[in-house]
């Protein structure tokens, strides 16, 4: 009959192997941890790249919009200036830009002096 004391060891080596594999699962929580973290900062920072390069994109478009002489002179003419020679305009009293016009008058007989009699009664 075996001896009752070699279930004892078989067990502690249990709870060792079980111990050891514990210590080894928590030694890798933080490596984890700072991967999945790094891993969500790059993501932000690709989504930063991406903003970045879209908005320098528009940039260049404008820029290269600006070399053509026709929008340069739209947009010297916007901010006021002539052409040397040319004498310049002050116009007051316009509605603002992007204002809607009046609407106009209903067409038909209701113009001339038969409209002017009846809108004076």
């Amino acid at each position: 009959m075996p001896p009752a004391r070699k279930g004892r060891p078989a067990t502690l080596g249990r709870l060792l192997a079980i111990g050891v594999l514990i210590g080894i699962l928590v030694a890798y929580v933080g490596p984890v941890r700072e991967y999945l973290s790094a891993r969500e900062e790059l993501r932000r920072h690709q989504v930063q790249l991406t903003a970045a390069q879209q908005e320098r994109d528009r940039i260049g478009a404008r820029l290269r919009a600006l070399r053509e002489p026709a929008v340069l002179e739209a947009r010297a003419r916007e901010l006021g200036m002539v052409r040397p020679g040319e004498k310049p305009f002050v116009v007051k009293g316009l509605p603002p830009a992007g204002a809607r016009p009046a609407p106009a008058p209903p067409a038909g007989d209701g113009g001339g002096v038969l409209g002017w009699l009846r809108d004076l009664l």
